[in-house]
Order: structure tokens, then sequence, then C-alpha cells
């Protein structure tokens, strides 16, 4: 055994040092790149008047766990493009309440007090955490775009109570006869202004420059002036594809319109008898209030009539939740009988028209000649073609102007940063010093274990080949990895060796199995493992080898021994087992049943007497 000295083993075992220190720094790396994570977070604050009571502008709870709805984040995920898994990225998703330093100290002494802390937070953090198989822009964009979609998704939710109109159908002349499309258009054009009169009429875009006055005002000269002039047309020319579906169209809808006349007039008659009443009432109140004045010469007091009538009062609120004033019950039951008589006029109206119409084309007994019928359609739709280009930059201006109200009521405070969860720079650091630390004293325990080690349990002192202990070693490992695929177990035998060592001494048969060690050394870093496994046996454990690729190794075997020039050469048999020509995947019983297979002459010695070899 070798003189124990430290300075020789770390002299021996630098460069594996140096070696394992780089090995194990980049291990160290690479574990935690593996395990890194990106932090991407952005500050939201909501600016109603009721979000530190914890409400949103409609009055209903502020819910901010709403950031994480499967419906934003799948938004943001299409708008982004990004391959990720819905419930992945919304179990990644925090939103934390950020408290100013003075509600922080507010809170800090109510909660000394023992009184309890109510006001909630209108700073809130949301905060995006995705692994390394993400990287950082990835973490940013997404963050940004389920805030993007939230802010818009909240706004149509709390802020924004106006619904834009539709655009008009390019086959509204496909669909309708000439006047009935008229009607339409005309329908189109109320509900834009309508849309236009619940709008900031001085509210400006910052890309077209126009405001709701002015799409108002050409809107109004378009209503007033084209669209007139075509309805005109179309009124005097008595321009129809089908007049009998016509008249059908127009009297249903006069039918249609005398129900909605007599279920208004019911209702405003119900609702004008239940006004009488209060009124009566009313009066009642104030007859018995001024006599308990004379009486008790004193001022007013709240009479239990009074009570009755008034005992509701409602509070009317702006879009931020601002009382502008209050109604009672008498008010909003006077309002709803107000509306029922708007509701008549209205249908009034809409019958007067039908039965014009209806009186206009009463003479007409055919179709509009194509001619006719084709100079209308074209105006018709350059009338469209107009009104469309004035909803284009409506529709442009609204959804300014919806963002202007959103951005009122709830807006980013920081944008999106992100930050990494480790510093690997600082771990990796702190590793190299305690690795080399390491290394130097495994060195020392590696180098005298390692003498004693290979020396004794691992390496055969004749062939150089790993010895029976390997093979058991190798054995169990790879019974420990599970089921085989293509594996095949090769047994060599010496046939020889017992005569070798009669005739000429164990020492010749020795050296020949030192020779044969030789050449399997090298035949192993093509194939696989090879050890000695004593008895003039060789195993060879062969991963990913196939039954043909294992005859190969023997005819390789074959030729090496047959291109030596040693003056004594094994004879070999050998026997293969591959798992799936025996279909057998577990290692111990490939092995058992490879010992059981015909036997292979690998090579067969020529028989010299100076050699002693035989047949």
């Amino acid at each position: 055994m070798k003189e124990f000295q430290i300075l020789r083993y770390i002299k021996r075992w630098k460069v594996l040092i140096i070696i394992g220190m780089v090995l194990c720094l980049t291990a160290t790396y690479w574990y935690f790149s593996r395990q890194q994570y990106y932090i991407a977070a952005i500050n939201i604050e909501y600016l109603n008047s009721g979000a530190p009571d914890g409400l949103t502008p409609t009055g209903s709870e502020l819910k901010t766990e709403e950031i994480r709805t499967a419906v934003i984040v799948s938004s943001a995920l299409e708008e982004t493009g990004y391959d990720l898994n819905v419930d992945y990225v919304r179990n990644n998703l925090s939103i934390e309440g950020v408290l100013t330093p003075e509600e922080e100290n507010l809170k800090k002494a109510m909660l000394e007090k023992g009184e309890e802390y109510t006001v909630k937070p209108t700073n809130y953090k949301v905060q995006l955490s995705l692994n390394s198989s993400y990287s950082e822009e990835i973490a940013q964009n997404l963050i940004t775009a389920i805030v993007n979609n939230y802010m818009t998704w909240y706004g149509n939710q709390y802020v924004i109570s106006r619904k834009k109109p539709g655009v008009l159908d390019a086959e509204l002349l496909d669909n309708h006869d000439y006047i009935i499309a008229m009607d339409l258009i005309s329908e189109s054009i109320e509900k834009m202004l309508q849309y236009i009169y619940s709008c900031e009429e001085t509210f400006r875009s910052s890309q077209s420059g126009l405001s709701f006055y002015d799409l108002q005002t050409q809107l109004q000269m378009l209503r007033d002036s084209q669209y007139e002039d075509v309805y005109v047309k179309v009124i005097n020319s008595g321009i129809t594809k089908s007049p009998s579906l016509l008249r059908d169209y127009y009297t249903a809808d006069i039918t249609e319109q005398n129900l909605k006349h007599s279920q208004f007039t019911q209702q405003a008659a119900e609702l004008e008898s239940l006004l009488h009443i209060y009124e009566e009432r009313m009066l009642e109140a104030q007859d018995y209030s001024t006599s308990s004045k004379k009486s008790d010469g004193e001022g007013p007091t709240n009479s239990g009539s009074n009570s009755i009538i008034l005992n509701q009062v409602y509070d009317i609120y702006d879009l931020e939740h601002n009382p502008v004033y209050s109604q009672n019950n008498y008010e909003t039951l006077m309002d709803t009988y107000v509306n029922y008589y708007a509701s008549i006029y209205s249908v009034e109206k809409k019958i007067s028209e039908d039965e014009f119409i209806l009186k206009r084309f009463s003479d007409v007994t055919e179709a509009s000649d194509e001619s006719a019928q084709m100079k209308i359609r074209t105006e018709i739709m350059n009338l469209i073609d107009a009104i469309n280009g004035i909803y284009a930059d409506l529709n442009a201006l609204g959804t300014e102007y919806n963002q202007s109200e959103v951005a009122r009521n709830i807006h980013v405070t920081s944008s999106s940063k992100v930050s990494k969860g480790i510093n690997i720079v600082l771990y990796t650091t702190l590793s190299a010093i305690l690795f080399l630390g390491v290394g130097c004293s495994g060195a020392i325990v590696l180098g005298r274990a390692g003498d004693l080690m290979d020396y004794l349990l691992y390496t055969d002192k004749v062939t150089g080949l790993p010895s029976r202990n390997s093979c058991d070693e190798m054995i169990n490992k790879i019974a420990k990895q599970g089921a085989l695929d293509t594996f095949s177990v090769v047994s060599l035998f010496v046939t020889n060796l017992g005569e070798i060592n009669n005739r000429y001494g164990r020492e010749t048969g020795n050296q020949m199995l030192t020779e044969l060690g030789l050449i399997l050394q090298t035949i192993a870093k093509q194939y696989g493992f090879i050890g000695y496994n004593n008895g003039n046996q060789f195993l060879c454990l062969l991963e990913g080898c196939s039954y043909e690729k294992a005859k190969d190794m023997l005819d390789a075997i074959a030729m090496e021994l047959k291109n030596t020039q040693a003056e004594v050469k094994p004879g070999l048999v050998a026997k293969i087992g591959e798992s799936h020509k025996l279909s057998s995947y577990q290692i111990s019983n490939l092995i058992s049943l490879t010992f059981k297979q015909e036997d292979i002459v690998v090579y067969r010695p020529m028989n010299k007497e100076r050699e002693g070899a035989v047949q």
C-alpha cells in the first residue's frame, strides 16, 4: 500500500478537482436555472369614489379576483399568441392590496388599540410568476395583456353604461323593400343620435379631431337633406319590389302597433287611478298636518299619513356614484305615467306613418321596372355608405370616449416590471467556494479510498477488467432501472484455460487472460460493459444492442485474437441472450436464459505443439 501523503493526492487529483468543480458549478448553474422563475408586476389604482369602501362605480362589491377569471386570461393568451395553459397562468397570478404610508400607520394604530381596520386599499399590485420554461419577455407581455383586458372588461362591466349602435347591414336592400329599408335607416340614424346625446358633446377625438357635436351636426344634416330627398323619391315614385308583400308588411305592423297602443293605454289608466289615490291621501295628510299645528301651537310634525305616502326615497346617482337628486314613491310613479304617454304618442305616430304608406301604395299593382329600381337602389346605397362613414368616425370616437371614462375610474400606476426570483450569480459564486474546499478534501479521501477500492474490489488483477463485484453492481444498477428495451447479454467462456494451466503453468494462463483482457477493454469502449466474472467467464452487458450487433462484437473479438502475435491464444465460445428475441425484459431473467442458449464458437486457436493450444 502506498504511503499516505496529502499533497500527493491533491496533486494526483488536481485535474479531477478542477473538472469536478467546473462540472459542479455547471450543475449548480443548470439547477438554479431550471428553478429560476420570473415575476412580472403592474400596479393599478381604482379611482371611483366608492373604491375606499370596496365598491365599484355601480355600487357593487369590488372583487379584484376578477382579474384571474378564465375569460380575461384566455383573452390575454389569445391576444399575445402564447401557448400557455389557462389554469397554470391563473394559479400563478396574484393580486395584493398596497396601502399608502398613511394607511399603514392608521392600520397599525387601530390594530394596536384593538379596533377593526375596515378601510380597503385602492391600489393593488398584480403579479404573474412564470417558471424558467418561459422568458422575461413572455412574463412582461402577458401581465400587460391581462391587465389591459381586465381594464376593458371592468369598463364594460362597471363604467360604460351606453351601448354603441350597430353599423348598417350591406345586405339591407336584398332583404327588404325600398320604403321598409328607408324606415330601418331612419331608426339607425335615431339610434346613433341617441347615443351621441348620451355622451359629452365637447369630447374630441385625438385621432380624427372630431367631437360628438361635430358628428351630431353631420348626421342631422344628412338626415334632413340626403335622407329626406331619397325618402321623398321612394314615396312619390311608388317604387317597390312587390306591392302585395309591402302592403302585408305594413298591415301587420299596424296590427302590432295597435296592440302596443292598447297595452300602454291600459297601463296608463291603471297608473292614473293609483295616482288619484296618492293625491287624495296627500290632501288628507295636509289637512291633518294643518290641524295638528293649530291645536298644538307648535311647529310641523311628522304625521302618519306623510310617512305612508313618502316612506320610500330613492337616491339617483351619476356615473361616478355621486348622488344627484332623490325621488319618493309618488314622483317615481309620475315619471312612469309620463313615459307611458310618451310611448302612446310614439305608437300613434308610427301607426299614422304606416297608414300613409299603405294609402300611397294602395294603387300600385305590380313591381316597378328594373331601371327605376336600380336607380333608387343606387341612391339608397350611397345613403347607407354616407351613414356608415359617419358611424366609423363615431365608433372610433366612442371607443376613445369609453377609454377616457374607464381611465377616470381605474388606471395603471406603473409600467410592467420583471424581476428574477433567484440570484443565480450569487449562488454560483458561493457554490464555487464550497466546491473548491470540498474538492480538495474529497481528493484526499478519494485518493486513498480509490487505491483501496480499485485494488481490492473492483478490478481483476489478471485481466484488468471489472471484477465480479463490478459485474454484480452493474446488474443491480440495471435492475433498478426497470424493464429493459433493446438489450443483449453475452457470456464468453475460455475453453482451454485449464489445459494451458496444466501444461504450461498458471503464469502462462494468466498471461493469456491478460492479453485477452486488453482486447476486451478495447471492445468494451465500443459496445458496453464487459467484466471478468471469474471461473474463466466474461460477462458482457450491452445496452441498446441487438442480437446482430452482439454477433458483430464477437466477430471483432475473433479478428483481434487472430491478429495478435501471442504464442498462446484462448479458445472462446459465447452464448447470446437478446431481450426482444427471448421476450425477457428483466436483467436477472435475461442472464439466466442466456446461459441456456446454444454455444457459439468465437475463436478456435490452431493446434501448435509449442503453444499447447487445443482444437
